[in-house]
């Protein structure tokens, strides 16, 4: 009986030691003292690339000049789809859907022409504009806004998808809590970020189980950008047949075992 029981105990920890816990945990290593402050200094602002479609919306005290200029978007990505591209185009020049920015990294105003704001801040763009649209009109306001500004976020995540964003300041911890965050078995360490920006892409590793994500110069995204999401092992286990039944095996195995060491025992059979 003593060997069956041995044989019983082997298969027991067999199964046991074939489940692996996994720390999922964020931020490993981050100081959670609420009386240090860290100050942020990984954040740039969004530079404008070709491609690029810009709302402008300009008032001034002579309103019917300021809608020659008017784009008819005023900060919000009303004329942008659920994926974060435009209704319409525009090929430099503007309509109800913004200015786009084409090759040269300019965009053409009605009476002021080519006016070159590709690799400017949003900030910087409104100021060129202003100063060139002020000969037309009195005391002309600028406000300017990206809306197209958009991200992809494909892999072991809940809910995959292209996201349009509404503002330029967007965390790549934001950004996956728009897909409903990893899966338990997404690879927290090992994710890919693809960036196009001036003709290059990069790829990028970002690790967001470590504290270190918050200090890194990826931490705030860009317009296009792509994260994914790497499957761990465990994403694939199931699709392994041997995995599948190895469990169905160890179990009957198990129940034999005691059925017939208790007929042994007792004489039932």
């Amino acid at each position: 009986m003593k060997n069956y029981l041995f044989i019983f105990y082997a298969i027991l920890l067999i199964v046991l030691s074939s489940c692996h816990y996994t720390n999922s945990s964020y931020f490993q290593g981050v100081n959670r003292n609420s009386d240090i402050g860290h100050k942020i200094e990984n954040f740039t602002p969004l530079t404008i690339q070709s491609g690029d479609l810009l709302g402008l919306n300009v008032k001034s005290l002579n309103p019917e000049g300021s809608a020659i200029f008017d784009s008819g978007s005023s900060g919000s990505s009303s004329s942008s789809s659920s994926t974060g591209a435009p209704a319409t185009g525009g090929g430099g020049g503007g309509s109800s859907s913004g200015y786009r920015v084409d090759q040269k990294g300019e965009i053409m105003l009605p009476l002021v022409h080519n006016i070159k704001v590709g690799g400017l801040t949003i900030a910087e763009a409104q100021n060129v504009i202003q100063q060139a649209i002020t000969p037309y009109l009195k005391e002309p306001i600028v406000t300017l806004n990206l809306l197209n500004f958009k991200i992809s976020i494909l892999g072991d995540v809940s809910r995959p998808a292209v996201f349009p964003i509404n503002d330029e300041h967007i965390s790549i911890p934001e950004a996956l809590s728009l897909a409903g965050d990893l899966t338990i078995s997404g690879k927290r360490e090992n994710i890919l970020l693809i960036r196009e920006i001036n003709g290059e892409r990069k790829f990028v590793n970002i690790d967001i189980s470590s504290a270190q994500l918050f200090n890194s110069p990826y931490y705030y995204l860009k317009n296009n950008d792509i994260l994914y999401v790497e499957a761990g092992k465990a994403k694939f286990a199931s699709l392994n047949q041997n995995d599948r039944t190895l469990p169905y095996v160890l179990s009957v195995l198990s129940f034999l075992i005691v059925v017939f060491t208790f007929n042994k025992n007792y004489k039932i059979f």
